[in-house]
């Protein structure tokens, strides 16, 4: 849920700042949006490699939470 608030966000600063005329908010808006969608997708990718990995491969399990996580920091940071 969290990332469909992301994405809500970013439509709103996109708004926001079209209405004031303000860019760097709208600019703000549009990587929010762009972050959300890249959390979806990297969200769907996880998914069907754990599905494919199979039930017994735990370790690689792990590996994929671990990409997946960092790929997170990487977004929120490129946000900051």
């Amino acid at each position: 849920m969290a990332i469909k608030q992301e994405h809500i966000k970013g439509r709103a600063k996109i708004a926001a700042g079209a209405v004031t005329g303000n860019k760097e908010l709208e600019n703000e808006g549009r990587l929010d949006r762009i972050a959300g969608d890249a959390k979806v997708q990297l969200d769907k990718a996880a998914g069907k490699a754990k599905e494919l990995l199979g039930t017994g491969t735990s370790q690689a399990t792990n590996w994929v939470d671990q990409a997946k996580s960092g790929v997170e920091g990487l977004i929120d940071k490129i946000k900051r």
